[in-house]
């Protein structure tokens, strides 16, 4: 099992090892966060020269990347990142080691898994979507307004942060119900297929695009619950769920 949690507002992968009953955290994501690098895999390539021993505590395991594959990576446990993080000189360090060591040691509630498994699995949808709009002239605010359109017919609503009480630079997805979360993740892989089959350039006409998709996700989770999706209640922030 795959899932990405959040440091000091950025993403670190980690892989459930279920024989081992713990979670095992990708090296290069921690070195890019603690050292604010912009090339973590190089950097963690020089200290393996440096220090060949710090490999003892690596596991060499597939962990999902923002293209939706599983490539391998250098992982290591918590006692396996305490080591390698001694070796890094960084103000982070001692805060890491704190959030480290709660969430090192937390159990995979199936519930809550459940429900971060979509959102990942849309957040590497969205990803996808964003890398084929971007390819066709929409840069990353252009795509966030993409998202923003579909949303707003989705919940027949602007106002949706809102509604979910969350500041304007918050990602909704985060208060989504499970079943919007899954449903945003198959039709804007629609928004994507078509996008591409239509030869669709520029902003304006993808936005178009994931407009209908979310239309026809709105029509299904009316037709299929009989209820409106802005009639879903929000659930607890994944963000608080990874904490």
């Amino acid at each position: 099992m795959n899932e990405i949690i959040l440091f000091d507002n950025s993403e670190i992968r980690r892989v459930w090892n279920e024989d081992k009953k713990e979670w095992y955290f990708a090296v290069p994501d921690v070195i890019g966060v603690l050292l604010e690098s912009k090339d973590p895999k190089a950097y963690w390539r020089q200290l393996k020269k440096r220090e060949p021993q710090i490999v003892t505590v690596c596991h060499d395991l597939k962990v999902l990347s923002s293209d939706g594959r599983k490539y391998k990576t250098s992982c290591a446990n918590k006692e396996g990142l305490f080591r390698i993080i001694q070796s890094l000189s960084s103000k982070k360090v001692e805060p890491f080691k704190l959030w480290l060591a709660k969430v090192g040691s937390q159990h995979v509630d199936e519930k809550v898994n459940k429900r971060l498994t979509a959102f990942n699995k849309l957040k590497q949808s969205q990803g996808k979507f964003k890398e084929t709009a971007k390819g066709r002239g929409v840069d990353d605010l252009g795509f966030k307004r993409v998202l923003k359109a579909g949303d707003e017919i989705l919940f027949n609503t602007k106002e949706l942060k809102e509604k979910f009480g969350i500041s304007d630079d918050e990602d909704a997805d985060t208060k989504m119900h499970e079943i919007l979360l899954k449903g945003k993740d198959y039709f804007t892989s629609i928004s994507d297929f078509n996008v591409i089959k239509e030869d669709v350039e520029g902003e304006e006409d993808i936005k178009e695009v994931h407009k209908q998709s979310n239309k026809w996700l709105r029509d299904s989770i009316k037709e299929g619950i009989g209820r409106n999706p802005e009639e879903i209640p929000p659930q607890e922030n994944i963000k608080k769920l990874k904490e």
